[in-house]
């Protein structure tokens, strides 16, 4: 009897392995197939849109180079006004904007006259040195997405029922921006209703990428990352749920912060009104430069500042590092070569200065972010989807509004057909996204701790042409898993391939942005960071 059972138990086990055998096998050749349709979709693309191609204009005011906290320095010592500073951005928005559509309304001289009285103030003494200590940013111009209420711009979030439509008052993060002395420059381009990883509206149409215009920006805070790249801002301000803050960054070669959440209002993003109980968005700057980060999120979280320990000196070399080279997820592409290739140059660089071996982790629950992400934007509270869509004014019909889209026409773009089409498709089961986001979330604190940080991949490869993200839609999973997990993430630029950004995610534990944003500017320093996208006098 006992060898009877012997026998099922050796049968099972050769069964279980060649089940094993199959799956890898197929996975394989899914994955082979799938690399060189990715392939043939650049081709394709490429053929269409290369000649289009048109460079934006060379930098002739060094101005527009700065960093924020170097301008803030400089227009307090008086080596520079605020009026030349505010002049210098406003000149080049009026250069690369007509390639570039980013800004998408604008208030130049309200900015211009804010900077006089500013100048005014610091020559005639009535500005003082303890002025500037409350206000670090006195002087120093900025922008922000469309979907960010700036009292007397445009406020429509891309929905064609809000066309013409001008915020009432300011969002709290852009009077906390304002209290810190920055000047409002305008608001910049986002999808419809911030959903999709291309900026794209009825309204104002599509934002191309300075290093080609061919290319994608991401989204949603695409207009943001384009317009600062082109150095068209020093200071931008994002939104991000879902990766809109990173997946641009990336796309456009800067530095972009997802902040822990929970710790900056969400009152005037959208319909938003502060008070939500649970939520995965969260506000952050993207930077041309690493130093503007700390500045800038302390501005931001507000009294919550001692939270961070941004100002808590980290000596790069004990840092833990971790990284995951591949989340296997089978929904996304397969990784080109000049990614890959960065990334183990970041690997072997930390191999080289830390004093503890980088470690590399193999977690299974990476490879479920995007059904993770669905299931808890499906929990977000103060938001409806299908009523937000039609500015509050009725409820939408995925399956209706879907074939008018392709019949007769609407007022939605492709990215919200799919958003809708994704909406009818089920929702992962209660308890299991709730038991699979608990534990990946105790098993990468157990990891990091206090001392410790992710290096995790941003895409498979560079910006993608003009609308191919209709044919990669999951593409974004490399950056949604942070949001569901709330951990505080930077996305650091890591110079050009083939005239394109390359870059990588930081993940830090809850708390410890610190960390992320120190390590953002070792990287910053070993391998060059933004990259201008136009030549430089």
């Amino acid at each position: 009897m006992s060898n009877k059972k012997n026998e099922e138990v050796k049968k099972h086990a050769r069964k279980r392995v060649f089940c094993d055998y199959v799956k890898s096998f197929l996975l394989k050749i899914f994955l082979f197939t799938r690399y060189y349709v990715d392939i043939l979709i650049d081709r394709v693309f490429g053929y269409f849109n290369d000649s289009k191609r048109v460079p934006i204009k060379k930098c002739t005011n060094p101005i527009i180079l700065e960093s924020a906290t170097a301008l803030a320095r400089k227009i307090r010592k008086r080596e520079y006004t605020s009026e030349q500073v505010v002049q210098a951005f406003v000149d080049r928005i009026k250069e690369v904007n007509p390639i570039l559509n980013a800004l998408v309304d604008s208030r130049y001289e309200a900015a211009l006259e804010e900077a006089r009285k500013i100048d005014e103030g610091i020559n005639n003494g009535t500005i003082s040195y303890a002025d500037f200590r409350k206000k670090p940013f006195l002087g120093v111009p900025f922008t922000t997405k469309e979907s960010s209420a700036v009292k007397g711009l445009s406020f429509t979030l891309g929905i064609v029922k809000r066309k013409g439509r001008k915020a009432l008052f300011d969002a709290d993060h852009i009077a906390l921006m304002k209290q810190a002395g920055a000047i409002c420059l305008g608001v910049t381009n986002v999808p419809q209703l911030n959903l999709w990883q291309e900026t794209h509206n009825p309204i104002y149409g599509i934002t191309s990428n300075p290093y080609n215009n061919t290319r994608n920006v991401g989204g949603s805070s695409g207009g943001e990352a384009s317009l600062l790249a082109a150095g068209g801002t020093p200071i931008s301000l994002g939104t991000d749920i879902g990766g809109s803050i990173r997946i641009p960054a990336f796309m456009c070669g800067v530095f972009g912060h997802k902040p822990t959440s929970h710790l900056i209002s969400t009152k005037g993003i959208g319909f938003r009104n502060g008070d939500e109980e649970t939520t995965m968005v969260n506000i952050g700057p993207l930077t041309k430069y690493s130093e503007d980060l700390s500045s800038i999120l302390k501005v931001l979280v507000g009294d919550n500042d001692a939270q961070l320990k941004l100002d808590k000196s980290i000596d790069i070399k004990n840092i833990n590092i971790f990284y995951i080279s591949n989340p296997r997820d089978c929904f996304v592409s397969v990784f080109r070569e000049n990614v890959k290739n960065i990334w183990l140059r970041v690997v072997n660089y930390f191999r080289e200065i830390s004093s503890t071996e980088p470690e590399e982790l193999h977690l299974e629950g990476t490879k479920y972010s995007g059904k993770l992400w669905k299931y808890w934007m499906s929990q977000e509270s103060g938001v409806d989807f299908m009523k937000d869509i039609t500015d509050r004014t009725g409820k939408a019909h995925p399956v209706i509004d879907t074939i008018k889209y392709f019949t007769v026409g609407n007022d939605y773009t492709l990215s919200t057909i799919f958003n809708f089409i994704n909406k009818l498709l089920p929702c992962p089961k209660d308890e299991w996204a709730k038991e699979e986001t608990e534990k990946l979330k105790n098993q990468l604190i157990g990891k990091l701790g206090t001392n410790g940080v992710l290096l995790y991949p941003s895409a498979p490869f560079t910006a993608s042409y003009h609308h191919a993200s209709y044919l990669r839609p999951w593409n974004f999973n490399f950056f949604v898993l942070w949001n569901v997990l709330k951990f505080p993430v930077t996305q650091v630029p890591l110079g050009l391939s083939d005239g394109l950004p390359v870059g990588i995610q930081v993940v830090a534990a809850p708390y410890q942005d610190h960390l992320c944003i120190a390590v953002a500017k070792e990287l910053e320093k070993a391998f060059g960071g933004y990259v201008p996208p136009f030549e430089t006098s």
